[in-house]
């Protein structure tokens, strides 16, 4: 692509009601993340398959965000007693464009449910609740700001968050009960908590980049610009695709 033309990255939305009206919902903060970072932001309402081969032509990467928690349907489970909201619709709308972001070679970054999503749509399965599968892990909801890191990771020297960080403990924040399980195809590790959780993944190929992370860069990067990094690698990535 030309030099001169900044990449357009398509940010996957949730929907709320608004004064009673469902609204289409995503957070300023990854809205802000991706212009800082030198991106187009483009915000993807949920939608068909159809809808989605278009979204990922448009798109120069596409980022999978948070919300809603994954129908355990999405993996075939049956719900845990813990499971939250979900959105089937949402589920089948990210998976299908992990598929049509593949075929098209274009990057993919998921973040939170974004990370989570992003394995079920490679075939992976779920965690559904982290406090019923492990009594002693470290607490994955903080009450804590959102900015605020409150628990470590142990970043592994090999990965994609290593060379953007240069170190292998990093402290992050935490605002989720559900987690990977068994890995997807063409994922890997990047990151563990103290307690197992896998906190971040990348495919298995590096190009075009699968990066996941299990908390929320786009809420860090407000106070630290650390990991700011992690969104300017990834518009890096996404200024390389070819028209």
């Amino acid at each position: 692509m030309s030099n001169l033309k900044k990449p357009i990255i398509g940010m996957t939305s949730s929907i709320v009601n608004h004064n009673h009206i469902p609204s289409v919902n995503l957070h300023q903060k990854f809205i802000l993340s991706v212009k800082t970072a030198g991106g187009i932001p483009l915000i993807i309402p949920t939608g068909t398959d159809e809808m989605a081969e278009e979204w990922a032509s448009i798109c120069d990467g596409i980022i999978l965000t948070n919300g809603e928690d994954v129908d355990p349907h999405s993996f075939n489970q049956d719900p845990d007693p813990n499971l939250e909201q979900t959105n089937e619709k949402r589920d089948k709308l990210e998976m299908a464009l992990v598929k049509q972001a593949q075929q098209k070679k274009k990057p993919i970054l998921g973040i939170c449910r974004g990370n989570t999503i992003l394995n079920v749509a490679l075939g992976g399965t779920l965690i559904q609740d982290i406090p019923s599968r492990n009594p002693k892990a470290v607490n994955h909801n903080q009450k804590a700001a959102r900015p605020e890191a409150t628990h470590s990771i142990q970043i592994k020297e090999d990965s994609w968050l290593y060379k953007i960080l240069h170190t292998s403990t990093f402290r992050v924040n935490s605002m989720h009960h559900q987690a990977i399980d068994q890995l997807g195809a063409n994922l890997k590790e990047a990151a563990l908590a103290p307690d197992g959780t896998v906190e971040a993944v990348e495919g298995i190929s590096e190009s075009p980049v699968m990066w996941g992370v299990k908390w929320h860069p786009e809420e860090m990067a407000s106070e630290d610009p650390t990991m700011q990094l992690l969104f300017e690698a990834f518009i890096k990535e996404c200024e390389n695709v070819g028209h």
